[in-house]
């Protein structure tokens, strides 16, 4: 399943209207729906995706039985980034930060701006999710583009080192910059997640 988070899809002004709990809503629903017709439940994303995914295998844990993140964010931000969270706008709206993509021809499907109440909604439950990250105790799938211009790379180590789980995989992406999903690496990144899913069901 690939859910569309609320305010997701449609325009600026949609997202505008929403928030991290929202966001999470859509998730959890899909969550729920994926569990009751499956055995074995694994859930990814990319991005704020990534964050999503994580925090749903620490507070809805029953219902996930593996994780996966690609270039997810635990709150770990730039000062610069954080004080712009305290600026006065004469906006509401910022430029967009879609298509951090290093193939010089594919484009992320994205907002071109988006809402400033919607990047504080993000570094809240960015930064919780990864102050929750000790709680995860799910086998995870890490995997971390090394030239990340709109997370840190560092956000993948820290995943890596606080979290609970049993089995933690890491895997550098060398050759995609954020949108990991559409860049060079996106047939590894198939790969990493099919073989991930596909691992022997420690269930008992």
């Amino acid at each position: 399943m690939a859910p569309l988070l609320a305010g997701h899809g449609t325009t600026p002004e949609d997202l505008a209207k929403t928030g991290f709990r929202d966001w999470l809503a859509s998730a959890e629903a899909a969550l729920e729906t994926l569990h009751s017709r499956s055995e074995i439940t694994c859930i990814a994303g990319l991005s704020l995706g990534g964050t999503i995914a994580l925090n749903l295998s620490i507070r809805r844990a029953d219902l996930v039985d593996r994780v996966a993140t690609i270039n997810g964010s635990t709150g770990m931000y730039p000062p610069n980034q954080i004080m712009t969270l305290f600026d006065t706008c004469e906006t509401d709206f910022r430029p967009g930060i879609g298509s951090d993509i290093q193939h010089p021809v594919r484009k992320e499907i994205c907002y071109d701006r988006i809402p400033v109440n919607a990047f504080q909604e993000r570094y809240v439950l960015t930064t919780a999710t990864g102050q929750m990250l000790p709680l995860l105790t799910k086998p995870l799938l890490i995997m971390q583009s090394r030239c990340d211009h709109v997370v840190s790379p560092e956000n993948g180590k820290r995943i890596e080192r606080s979290v609970a789980s049993p089995l933690v995989q890491f895997r550098w992406l060398e050759n995609s910059y954020h949108v990991a999903t559409l860049d060079n690496d996106r047939d590894l990144v198939a790969h990493e997640l099919a073989r991930f899913c596909a691992l022997e069901s420690n269930k008992s």
